[in-house]
């Protein structure tokens, strides 16, 4: 039997309805309404439940931009192509064994209690991280091309230096600012002692990656917006778009006390607007593969569990390291063409 789905005029394989078609003229902003309507309905269910196992969950509901990004990409251009289905559950049971085995480590060494909810959310967020990964190999073009990114590894190394790099040092350097300034440096929060802290950094590395931010998003952020904005509008504009929502995205994990500073701490996210001219830079430069942003992504949110920063003094060195990219990169200036192509 061959696995080349042969289309036919006016099916739903075939000929675009005016629906598909609508989408694929709207899709970036069919994209925003999609992931914040995911994310953010969560966000209330949980808000109003907050069931055991709460923190989890609200990672469930991060994935919204990545899923969003899929569920968009495979209206816009649902087309089959010549795919191989079983190469591609061998990575969807991978993905899932790794993911499960990262997500139960990660549980018995930093001590969650264990719980039904807790569990399921687990179990959710394992299913969610393998759809994503098994998607490179997906027979829908849409996806296909959206999420070929994960597979582009190929590059110069120094890209994935910065990518592990460039966090750390400008944390360090924002914390020595901030000590001449006479401004405080928090202390770094609770972790498990009777781990060796290089192993610890390690597999909260590798959690964070799957679970908490880079897979849930980047996809999303980068892979499907920053990419298809570039086509109307120049990298800055492109990735000024992307920042101010990607902000906005996140003001309910601070409205719900997850984040620091409470309702008065998601003034920090206006600092995702310079963070996210990093990002594009980073994307565009690795030839707009997702792994540099994914590792940069992990970088930053696995830093908080073990280097400390002053936020106002490191906010300070993204914009100040964004401006520099801008000039130095002439982000202002269109892509070429043959560059935009998602």
């Amino acid at each position: 039997m061959s696995d080349h789905t042969t289309e036919r005029p006016g099916s739903a394989e075939g000929q675009p309805s005016r629906l598909r078609a609508w989408a694929a003229r709207h899709q970036v902003a069919l994209f925003f309404v999609a992931a914040f309507a995911f994310s953010w309905t969560i966000y209330l269910l949980l808000a109003l439940i907050r069931p055991a196992g709460f923190n989890r969950w609200t990672l469930v509901a991060a994935y919204g931009p990545s899923m969003a990004a899929m569920l968009i990409a495979r209206l816009a251009d649902p087309k089959r192509e010549r795919s191989r289905p079983i190469l591609q559950a061998a990575i969807f049971l991978l993905a899932f064994a790794a993911a499960a085995g990262l997500e139960w480590l990660d549980q018995k060494w930093w001590y969650h209690q264990i719980s039904a909810t807790l569990l399921i959310s687990a179990a959710v967020l394992v299913l969610l991280a393998a759809l994503v990964i098994s998607g490179v190999l997906s027979s829908r073009r849409g996806i296909r091309l959206l999420l070929q990114g994960l597979a582009r590894w190929r590059m110069n190394p120094a890209w994935y230096l910065i990518a592990f790099a460039l966090w750390p040092v400008l944390v360090i350097a924002g914390n020595s600012l901030a000590g001449l300034l006479g401004l405080d440096v928090p202390v770094a929060p609770y972790r498990p002692t009777r781990i060796p802290i290089a192993i610890l950094a390690v597999e909260s590395f590798f959690w964070y990656l799957l679970f908490a931010g880079p897979l849930n998003e980047e996809a999303g952020w980068r892979g499907f917006a920053q990419t298809r904005l570039q086509h109307r509008f120049s990298p800055l504009v492109a990735s000024i778009i992307v920042g101010a929502l990607w902000g906005l995205w996140h003001v309910p994990v601070h409205l719900m006390g997850l984040y620091p500073g409470g309702a008065q701490g998601a003034i920090i996210r206006l600092f995702d607007i310079p963070l996210a001219v990093v990002f594009a830079w980073l994307f565009n430069r690795s030839r707009q593969s997702l792994l540099p942003v994914l590792i940069l992504h992990a970088v930053i949110n696995t830093s908080s569990l073990f280097l400390p920063r002053n936020y106002l003094t490191s906010s300070m060195l993204i914009l100040v390291l964004a401006v520099v990219l801008v000039f130095v990169d002439k982000m202002w200036r269109r892509r070429p063409e043959e560059a935009q192509r998602p």
